[in-house]
């Protein structure tokens, strides 16, 4: 039997140079072009839309994902300057377990956004009641790896391979557990 857990939201939450925060409607066109970017599609699932309003449905949801009032699931905006740059998202949660994963855009990668960003999410989602922090990336993102392991958590034994727009993708999983 499969028990989410219900989620206790911030309407924000502020670190260094970011603030996690509730996605706005007028940022669907920014959300719009991260779900469909092509260097982020290649590591981030997405499905392969074929219309617009598919991938503006999907904003929308993710949108509706993020509100306060939405106590189900998981989705905080990435900001730097009010400007969304990213998010992260619930994959799965169970019982005091939860895997997220996390989405920065190419023009704002490799300068510790999205480290920042999850040590956050981690600390954010202890508080809430969680045990156990889950990620998982594909083989080839290394950087999604190093932001894993810079925030503390350690690789789990199993590996899935996923298929993901006609390519088989080996899995790597790690976990912070508290």
């Amino acid at each position: 039997v499969y028990k989410r857990q219900t989620l206790n939201k911030k309407a924000s939450i502020q670190t260094q140079r970011l603030t996690l925060q509730v996605i706005s409607k007028e940022d669907t066109e920014q959300l719009v072009q991260l779900l469909t970017n092509h260097e982020i599609t290649k590591t981030f699932m997405v499905p392969d839309f074929k219309t617009t309003e598919q991938i503006t449905a999907l904003a929308e949801t993710l949108i509706s994902f993020s509100q306060i009032e939405d106590v189900e699931h998981l989705a905080y905006g990435i900001y730097t300057d009010d400007w969304l740059i990213g998010f992260i998202n619930d994959c799965d949660m169970e019982n005091d377990t939860i895997e997220i994963g996390y989405v920065i855009h190419p023009d704002y990668q490799g300068k510790g956004y999205a480290t920042e960003a999850v040590h956050a999410m981690i600390e954010e989602l202890l508080k809430m009641g969680f045990r156990k922090v889950k990620a998982g990336y594909f083989e080839e993102n290394v950087a999604s790896r190093r932001v894993m392991e810079k925030c503390g958590m350690k690789q789990l034994s199993y590996t899935d391979e996923i298929e993901y727009r006609g390519i088989v993708h080996k899995c790597f999983y790690y976990e912070a557990e508290y």
